[in-house]
């Protein structure tokens, strides 16, 4: 299990030193993580992060087939979605062995066009959703391993509570009492 963890670690840092790379020269990366922290998507305890609560719990989002052709699967160069109406932005990077969904409040629009999606849909599996309050992400998903950086809160937890799965992360960043970032990394 420890190596595992480990090994899941060190991808991770893969994907987001090659995303922190880019996003010093990608105006669309740098627009996506201006309302969000750096320094929490860098920070990782030694101890695994608790289990959900509720079993399993994962983000639900539907992205209309007319936009899948215009979208670009990578390894290591995300595809974004916005939605002006919410204020959200969605982020996906991956492919089959291991997937990072971004869904967050952004500022402004993008700087340049994208395609549009209706993101106030999006959920967990339990009904969490941007603007959720920190209270209600702890009473359904139960107490988290917590960060912080910049003024705010990283709330992490294993996306299962079955112990013959893979780790996966189900993080929530909280400015202000409330959601304005979940973060789904899956694995394999």
């Amino acid at each position: 299990m420890i190596i595992r963890i480990s090994a899941t670690a060190l991808v991770l840092a893969c994907f987001l030193s090659t995303a922190g790379t880019s996003a010093a020269s990608d105006p669309l990366a740098k627009w996506f993580g201006a309302s969000t922290c750096p320094a929490l998507d860098g920070l990782y305890s030694k101890t695994p992060a608790p289990s959900v609560k509720t079993g399993a719990e994962g983000m639900q989002v539907t992205i209309p087939a007319s936009v899948l052709p215009k979208l670009k699967q990578s390894m290591t160069v995300p595809w974004y979605v916005y939605d002006a109406h919410s204020h959200a932005a969605l982020s996906h990077v991956g492919g089959d062995s291991s997937v990072v969904w971004t869904l967050r409040i952004v500022e402004g629009p993008p700087p340049e066009p994208l395609p549009y999606v209706d993101l106030s849909t999006v959920r967990t599996t339990s009904g969490l959703k941007l603007g959720s309050s920190a209270s209600s992400v702890v009473q359904k998903l139960g107490k988290p391993r917590i960060i912080y950086a910049c003024g705010m809160e990283r709330y992490e937890y294993n996306d299962t509570s079955d112990l013959q799965a893979e780790d996966n992360d189900l993080d929530f960043t909280i400015r202000d009492g409330r959601v304005i970032e979940i973060v789904h990394t899956s694995w394999g």
